[in-house]
């Protein structure tokens, strides 16, 4: 018995929700059918009906989302921000893509959000329990923050706008699977695809879901239909893709095509701000950032190659490379938040803001102008 504790101990105790082989690669009935090539995408039918389609695209990135918020209420400022018809967000920039595809009513809320919280806003600290949990911070206190602000009335809200034919996409990683799921959000508003008993907690749960950074946070079970008890665990959206540009994005017919991308990070090839210290905390933190910078460029470059050949014009901004980061991406330190929000806000007021192609892709990267 005390053998058997012991391992119990030593093992989490942790014990998720029913599954099954069956459902672990079950495509919930509220996602994109982003992988049959064959076919296009209904949910894309009603977008760009008014000739010109305007896609805004926001990554992951912790806390460099304030920069993210900078250049939407900096853009609001100067009277030219778009009315997007399709948004998509990834992580930290899943959150922020809702109130970002609502519109600038919501920029005040954004800035309270993104450039004032506290660590106990967001998470709490495990301690040495979290080795043996299924994540090393509790982000009970995030998901609360979700509750609050993702309200009955926000959910009307986003419904009213899927019904005018703009979209709303955040992405989550099945870890059951391993496959990168987008959720149709106007949908899971608008009640669900099969009727949904509960689609506000679901919408919710899937912001939850979307920045749930695997082993700092544990998975967020969710059942992929109605009718269906056994649950998939699902992550972080940005394991497999930083920032969201598909091809089912560029499928609806529009006389021009235009794809903002917000990179809530840095774009840099080489960040020597500081010398990795000789601890496991700090070798794993700066590991992980390095591939998750090298992944974000790839699927950037992989963006723009797919709007180059949709006819889409590609504007992509990024935190400068002159600015140190944060030793983590949970790092909430006021000033460090305070000088990103301001440097988006003022930045995008300035001639010339937008980047028109990555600017870290090499001579043959380049697509031919042949």
């Amino acid at each position: 018995m005390v053998f058997l504790l012991s391992v119990l101990v030593l093992t989490g105790c942790v014990i998720r929700p029913a599954e099954s082989p069956d459902t672990r690669g079950l495509k919930p009935s509220e996602a994109v059918a982003i992988n049959d090539v064959q076919t296009e995408n209904p949910d894309m039918s009603l977008v760009g009906a008014r000739g010109r389609l305007t896609i805004l695209a926001l990554s992951g990135g912790g806390v460099d989302g304030a920069y993210g918020v900078g250049v939407l209420n900096g853009w609001s400022k100067t009277g030219r921000r778009p009315k997007f018809d399709v948004v998509t967000g990834v992580s930290t920039g899943a959150l922020m893509s809702v109130f970002a595809f609502l519109g600038p009513q919501y920029d005040a809320l954004l800035k309270e959000l993104y450039v004032n919280p506290k660590e106990s806003d967001i998470l709490k600290n495990r301690g040495v329990g979290g080795f043996f949990s299924d994540s090393l911070l509790d982000n009970t206190p995030l998901k609360r923050r979700i509750e609050k602000y993702m309200t009955p009335k926000l959910l009307a809200d986003v419904a009213s706008e899927h019904a005018k034919g703009r979209r709303l996409y955040v992405a989550t990683t099945n870890l059951d699977s391993k496959e990168l799921v987008v959720w149709d959000m106007g949908l899971l508003a608008s009640g669900g695809a099969d009727g949904r008993t509960n689609s506000l907690q679901l919408f919710q749960k899937v912001l939850r879901a979307s920045a749930a950074i695997p082993v700092l946070f544990p998975p967020v079970y969710i059942k992929p239909k109605r009718g269906v008890q056994l649950r998939q665990a699902h992550v972080d959206g940005g394991l497999k893709a930083p920032v969201l540009i598909s091809d089912f994005l560029f499928q609806s017919p529009a006389k021009s095509r235009e794809l903002y991308v917000i990179i809530n990070g840095s774009l840099a090839l080489e960040d020597a701000f500081e010398a990795v210290s000789p601890n496991l905390p700090d070798l794993a933190t700066k590991s992980v950032a390095a591939l998750t910078r090298e992944l974000t460029q790839q699927v950037v470059y992989r963006g723009y190659v797919r709007a180059r050949n949709s006819g889409t014009k590609f504007q992509l901004t990024a935190i400068p490379d002159g600015v140190p980061p944060p030793k983590t991406a949970l790092e909430f330190d006021n000033k460090y938040l305070n000088r990103i929000y301001n440097i988006g806000y003022d930045s995008v007021q300035k001639p010339g803001f937008w980047w028109q192609q990555p600017p870290t892709i090499k001579r043959y990267d380049r697509i031919s102008r042949r």
